[in-house]
């Protein structure tokens, strides 16, 4: 009964659309994919036009699994994350607060040292963070590049919802663009979870990445957006003289405060 009543909320929004990206031609279970496109997009435009700001407290925790597939905690931070939206672009600022190592609670000075390393390798190997909007490939401007396709309704639940599953894959190999799977809430047409990686990994001298993993899950917030709640990666490289570097993180977002007037002086400033 639930995809009877999924199919006719799709055919529900079946209209004349002008989308012109290379998605597959099939249709699944009598659903118009490029009509479901276009209101996913529409329901993304209208929350953007909603929203100015956000801010979040953030709590990144980083380890590995042992052979038993246990996961160990070496660093833990306590963040400030900051969002504004301004014309096209989306201004990304985090201020680190704690730092926590082997369960230990580092001075400031430390924290501050550590901050700043990691910020600084974060824009050498191009991690992208929440600033970046997970749905560009579905976009007129980008689509081009993409070969979307839908998958149906998916079989199991993502986070306690019934969704649309999209996979996108990259038609060049470059590492501005993403491969992945996307899932939709069927009945709001909100991004609930992707699940992507790089088309194309970072290899630079000193160091070369063989790995990256990543998923966002969203969730909505008590006045109806949907925001990210969770942001996972793991990944697999080689750094300098080291045989393999290996890291995994999970940052979760919490609190969100919607609107706040955040000045556009905060995001000009540097850790």
């Amino acid at each position: 009964m639930k995809n009877i009543r999924i199919i006719f909320i799709s055919l529900a929004i079946m209209v004349a659309s002008g989308w012109c990206g290379n998605i597959s031609a099939k249709e699944t279970e009598g659903i118009d994919s490029e009509a479901l496109i276009e209101r996913i997009l529409a329901i993304d435009k209208q929350q953007r036009e909603k929203i100015h700001d956000v801010t979040f407290d953030a709590e990144y925790v980083e380890g590995e699994k042992d052979k038993q597939g246990t996961f160990k905690e070496k660093v833990k931070f306590i963040k400030k994350v900051y969002i504004k939206y301004v014309d096209d672009t989306v201004l990304y600022h985090e201020k680190y607060i704690e730092f926590y190592k082997d369960g230990k609670l580092k001075s400031p000075q430390e924290c501050k040292k550590e901050a700043t390393k990691r910020i600084e390798k974060k824009k050498k190997r191009k991690m992208r963070d929440i600033s970046y909007n997970m749905l560009n490939p579905f976009y007129p401007k980008q689509s081009k590049l993409y070969q979307i396709t839908y998958r149906g309704v998916a079989e199991d639940k993502i986070n306690g919802y019934v969704c649309h599953h999209f996979t996108v894959k990259a038609l060049l190999k470059s590492d501005s663009l993403i491969n992945g799977d996307y899932y939709f809430e069927a009945e709001s047409f909100h991004l609930v979870k992707v699940d992507f990686s790089p088309a194309k990994l970072v290899k630079k001298t000193m160091f070369k990445m063989n790995k990256l993993n990543m998923y966002i899950l969203y969730a909505p917030t008590k006045e109806g957006y949907w925001l990210p709640r969770q942001f996972d990666i793991e990944g697999k490289g080689k750094a300098m003289f080291f045989i393999g570097v290996k890291f995994a993180g999970t940052e979760y977002y919490r609190n969100p405060i919607i609107n706040s007037g955040l000045s556009l002086k905060m995001f000009e400033d540097k850790q």
